[in-house]
């Protein structure tokens, strides 16, 4: 299952970072993540050629064991050390690594990440969170996860969905229904002239 995404806000980089060399390396990640990515995107995610989701997988692995190595080395990254360019490069990282285990540890960092206002968003961590609940089997708390099932979307069962909304307001986030007519007018599944995506 592929999970529909979208991110809203665009963080405000900064140069300001103290290890130019190690942002540089975690940016040269992420341009890899995206490239397999756009290329998987072009073809379509519907049925993707093999030889592609192999090179996505390699380079999600490679990725991965190299930021562990790079954590283990620095503690977690923040904005004074390699700026939040580079902390949404990690997060991205960790966000398309397949170690669930590796998430769920990642999670109280990005919290305080968060918190600290040190590069995290609040709507990555919610996409985080959600993504290791329902990888452990258990449901959403943001909403954040959806699949697209016969041109309509359909989102992963979320927790206490009466206040979803509540908690996605916390995370500086839109309602729910807006996210999804987001999504619905992004995919091209219905129009939503209320909303402008340029």
């Amino acid at each position: 299952m592929r999970y529909l995404i979208l991110i809203l806000f665009i963080p405000f980089f900064t140069l300001a970072e103290s290890n130019p060399e190690l942002k540089k390396e975690l940016m040269q990640m992420e341009i890899q993540d995206q490239s397999i990515r756009n290329k998987i995107g072009k073809v379509g995610w519907q049925n993707p050629p093999k030889e592609l989701i192999n090179q996505l997988k390699i380079i999600d692995e490679a990725n991965t064991t190299k930021l562990k190595a790079i954590i283990k080395e620095h503690s977690w990254l923040t904005k004074e050390l390699v700026g939040i360019e580079g902390v949404s490069a990690a997060f991205l990282i960790i966000q398309h690594s397949s170690d669930i285990e590796f998430k769920a540890k990642m999670l109280p960092y990005l919290e305080t990440s968060y918190l600290n206002n040190e590069g995290i968003t609040g709507q990555q961590l919610a996409l985080l969170t959600d993504r290791v609940l329902i990888a452990q089997g258990n449901k959403q708390l943001y909403g954040t996860q959806a699949d697209l099932i016969e041109g309509q979307i359909v989102f992963s069962p979320i927790e206490d969905k009466a206040n979803v909304d509540k908690r996605r307001a916390k995370m500086k986030m839109p309602p729910l229904d807006f996210y999804k007519k987001l999504m619905e007018e992004m995919y091209g599944i219905k129009d939503h002239p209320e909303i402008d995506l340029n």
